[in-house]
């Protein structure tokens, strides 16, 4: 073979092992990079349920509230403690599942099991068009 041809194919061999190396180099930080985003959603859900273990017993007090603002001071005083009482029941054993279970994506991505995340957290308004 002539030498212009060894040198030929030397290059593209070159060539081709340069591009094999950059794309196992994409390749592996594309999956750290996905690792690095599961672990932050299960720390945010294993935060999220201890917030709402430790937290869960204020819809004792959020309830009433929001039901007398929602439908008047009689069942504000009748209805709104039942629902704090059960709420916090609700609130705190979703903590700990949360907490307990963190390293799984329940429900859905790592989502939240209440509307609120947290006790005193703004529910999330629907988005346009769904």
């Amino acid at each position: 073979m002539p030498r212009t041809m060894w040198i030929s194919i030397v290059w593209l061999l070159l060539v081709v092992s340069v591009c094999c190396i950059l794309t196992s180099y994409a390749v592996a930080d594309e999956e750290r990079e996905t690792a690095r985003s599961v672990s932050q959603l299960a720390s945010g859900k294993f935060g999220r349920g201890c917030v709402n273990i430790t937290t869960g017993w204020c819809e004792m007090i959020r309830c009433p509230m929001e039901v007398s603002r929602s439908r008047g001071a009689l069942l504000g005083a009748t209805w709104g403690p039942l629902k704090g009482i059960s709420m916090t029941v609700i609130r705190t054993v979703g903590g700990v599942f949360e907490a307990v279970l963190f390293f799984y994506p329940l429900p859905g991505n790592y989502d939240p099991f209440f509307e609120t995340e947290f006790v005193f957290s703004k529910p999330v308004p629907p988005e346009p068009g769904s």
